[in-house]
């Protein structure tokens, strides 16, 4: 199973503009589709391999979804399912991800955000920024909230099974469910990516080409982002290309 995870993993690589690759070296890991038809919930890669060091960074799903992975400019974090408050730890040396994707960002650009945006308005604004900013928008890239009172709403999933769900909060996939947490003024990050066509359905949940992570202040809480609100004030990170 593992070696047809491999191979899906090129293939996206392969399919996937050489600029993007260059850019930003996106690699994708597993696959929420697969995973939504096949109910496989299986590691594909082990956390040790993902790290990449400085300027690296990422979201994803650790193996039998028991909870969430945020690579942070090299730092790799887990929130096991366990947790009841979303905490933080250092990945065990036999940790896997079923789901991961990652990049590298050599340096950051910034853009404010000037009036208070829905979920939709703020995506929309990622992209029409990276456009104007010189990103390829057709392609992956990796951005980063930063600033102002978050409205978040995240999970980490368990890895305890549930039956067939479309509903938020278990990934979509129905494999596990969730610890979900509300915060309406947040205090810290937002780290994400936005998959373009290549990588939807893929790094992304089928038809949302958006995956992102919340981590507080001081990356001591974090999970898979379900619904957000970004505040005037806050501070849009984009890649410098």
């Amino acid at each position: 199973m593992k070696s047809l995870h491999i191979a899906l993993i090129s293939g996206l690589l392969l399919a996937a503009s050489a600029s993007a690759a260059e850019l930003f070296d996106i690699q994708a890991y597993g696959s929420f589709k697969q995973m939504a038809h096949t109910g496989n919930t299986s590691g594909v890669v082990g956390l040790a391999k993902l790290g990449g060091g400085s300027g690296t960074y990422g979201v994803g799903a650790l193996a039998g979804m028991k909870g969430e992975i945020l690579l942070w400019d090299g730092k790799l974090l887990v929130s096991r399912g366990h947790s009841p408050k979303g905490s933080t730890e250092a990945p065990a040396s036999t940790d896997e991800a079923v789901l991961f994707v990652r990049g590298k960002v050599d340096a950051w650009q910034e853009v404010p955000v000037t009036a208070d945006m829905t979920q939709a308005q703020f995506e929309a604004f990622v992209v029409e920024s990276a456009k104007r900013l010189g990103v390829d928008s057709s392609n992956a890239f990796p951005f980063a909230v930063r600033g102002g009172n978050l409205d978040v709403t995240w999970h980490v999933v368990t890895g305890t099974p549930t039956g067939v769900s479309h509903g938020s909060g278990t990934h979509q996939q129905g494999h596990a469910q969730s610890r979900i947490f509300r915060d309406a003024a947040a205090k810290g990050t937002l780290l994400g990516f936005h998959t373009g066509p290549a990588l939807e359905g893929i790094a992304s949940h089928p038809g949302e080409r958006f995956h992102v992570h919340f981590a507080d202040a001081n990356q001591s809480v974090s999970g898979h982002v379900d619904e957000y609100r970004v505040p005037a004030g806050a501070t849009l990170m984009l890649p410098k290309t």
